[in-house]
């Protein structure tokens, strides 16, 4: 009885976040995204608006089926212990891991991007999400680094530039590639750049 109940709380947190997506939507549908409230959609989920705050911190987000970004444990791991790749690759990989966390709901990057196309201020939702995963990265490789002087940090301030370009370069020709099982895309800008930056050296 105990070992499955990880499995249930897990099941029940997914079916409570994709309830409180789907109230979301179909309100915003309905009335547009400003006359939408967090109690709204708790009540149309049937759940409290505590428990909505569990989920979501915003009505943007619940509408848009994202969370703030963490970063997860095992790609952290990877990018301090990987030593078959560059730093470059770690940390874009790093960053695409950090952005994949804010998906909090299965439902399709289609669904997602009709919806910012529709109500374009969810896009500034997006945006806070791309700004605070960058500011997790840069507090990553400051840890580092820390030790290394300030060339070190100023280097690691261009390396964090460098891999946003990548991922915006990746972004403008598929922008469904930070859906968590794209990784093609992300793999074809990385060795794109990489060449570049071989060839102008």
């Amino acid at each position: 009885m105990h070992a499955s109940s990880p499995g249930l709380r897990e099941r029940h947190r997914l079916r409570t976040i994709k309830e409180l997506n789907r109230a979301a939507v179909e309100l915003v549908m309905e009335h547009g995204l400003t006359a939408v409230t967090v109690e709204a959609i708790a009540d149309r989920a049937g759940v409290s608006r505590r428990t909505f705050f569990n989920y979501f911190a915003t009505k943007e987000d619940a509408v848009l089926g994202t969370r703030t970004p963490t970063v997860p444990e095992d790609a952290l791991n990877r990018f301090l212990d990987g030593d078959e790749d560059d730093q470059f690759t770690r940390t874009i990989r790093l960053i695409v891991a950090i952005l994949r966390s804010t998906i909090a709901d299965s439902s399709s990057y289609r669904e997602r991007a009709a919806l910012t196309h529709r109500f374009p201020e969810l896009r500034e939702r997006l945006l806070h999400h791309v700004s605070a995963a960058e500011r997790l990265v840069e507090t990553i490789l400051d840890d580092k680094l820390s030790a290394s002087g300030a060339a070190a940090r100023e280097s690691s301030r261009a390396l964090l530039m460098l891999a946003g370009t990548v991922l915006r370069f990746v972004y403008a020709r598929d922008p469904a590639s930070v859906e968590p099982d794209q990784t093609a895309a992300i793999e074809s800008a990385i060795a794109t750049f990489k060449k570049v930056l071989e060839d102008i050296s």
